[in-house]
């Protein structure tokens, strides 16, 4: 047996050991921070989320959204991580998509909705191992989706924020929130670029503290973002000059 096929086994054979949680406000599955957001916040539909106006409402509403992801507990999870080489975890993002596209809006997943895809992944003419493993311990798939719906959601903040035709009427909140979300890992990259956009003394100076490795209070991956939107931001003025 081959090193690559010791190590898929090791995947398809792994225990998460996680059990089934249920919501007190019903058959819900997502954490109630997630499933109360306003739409078009609660569909992840980008298309619908670039063209809302960027009104004083509707901004101090994308705030208050952003707020809750990084405030709220629940939405990060103590995800159980599977063993080398981690294939399963593209297998759990094919899941999460089935279930945005069964059930759109983060209020509407439910467990009897996970447990019909779950009966039809079974009912395929040819399930691969992982697929079936996903189906046997779907408990795991779906808490995974939890940090991933709280970080596409931030994305679409932050990026929304971004394409304003002048982001740095944002400064005044938007830096120290957006660094709040490159430190904890929610929404990263985009905070980032939005760091970039909004302009001030301020956001630059977040952007350098997160650019701090080893030792900053970023991960690796995100000061060296920060780092490149520093880089970026500099040769614009050199530019300029």
């Amino acid at each position: 047996m081959s090193e690559s096929d010791t190590e898929l086994s090791a995947e398809e054979m792994w225990d998460p050991q996680v059990a089934r949680w249920r919501d007190p406000e019903g058959d819900y599955v997502l954490p109630r921070a997630l499933r109360s957001l306003p739409q078009p916040w609660d569909e992840g539909d980008w298309d619908r989320i670039g063209d809302l106006p960027r009104t004083g409402e509707r901004v101090a509403e994308a705030r208050q959204v952003v707020t809750e992801l990084l405030e709220d507990p629940e939405l990060a999870p103590d995800v159980p991580q599977p063993p080398s080489p981690g294939l399963l975890r593209h297998v759990w993002e094919e899941f999460h998509q089935a279930v945005g596209e069964r059930m759109p809006r983060m209020s509407q997943v439910t467990w009897a909705g996970v447990d019909e895809l779950v009966r039809e992944w079974r009912g395929r003419e040819r399930l691969y191992p992982l697929q079936r493993h996903v189906a046997d311990h779907v408990e795991v798939a779906i808490l995974a989706m939890i940090p991933r719906l709280r970080d596409d959601t931030a994305d679409s903040v932050f990026r929304w924020l971004t394409l304003d035709s002048d982001p740095g009427r944002f400064a005044d909140w938007a830096v120290d929130t957006a660094e709040r979300c490159v430190i904890e890992d929610i929404g990263a990259d985009a905070a980032i670029e939005l760091l970039g956009a909004l302009g001030s003394p301020e956001a630059r100076a977040a952007l350098e503290r997160l650019s701090v490795k080893p030792g900053g209070p970023a991960s690796w991956d995100n000061a060296e973002a920060a780092q490149g939107r520093l880089f970026d931001l500099g040769n614009g003025e050199a530019e300029r000059s």
